[in-house]
């Protein structure tokens, strides 16, 4: 069965990726992490992964819920380069 991400131990590591952000979200997510990370220790904010790790799994257990059944999608090794073409 798979793992859905974050319960596996080895998913608690880091890996560094290279994504493409709006600039205006970016900024916005740099604005908050560094606030929050100053002035509002509660927040338990100190990095901008600290924004973009929950969230993406938030969306992406959505994504499951709506397309998967409520199940981890099957995992990959390494994505398709480009963009995925149009059926």
């Amino acid at each position: 069965m798979n793992q859905p991400t974050g319960d596996s131990p080895q998913s608690r590591r880091r890996v560094q990726r290279t994504i493409n952000f709006d600039r205006s979200v970016l900024e916005r997510a740099r604005a908050a992490a560094t606030y929050l990370g100053s002035f509002e220790p509660q927040a338990e904010v100190r990095s901008l992964a600290d924004i973009v790790n929950p969230a993406v799994l938030a969306y992406v257990t959505e994504l499951e819920e709506l397309y998967n059944g409520g199940e981890p999608f099957h995992p990959v090794l390494r994505m398709p380069s480009g963009r995925p073409s149009k059926r």
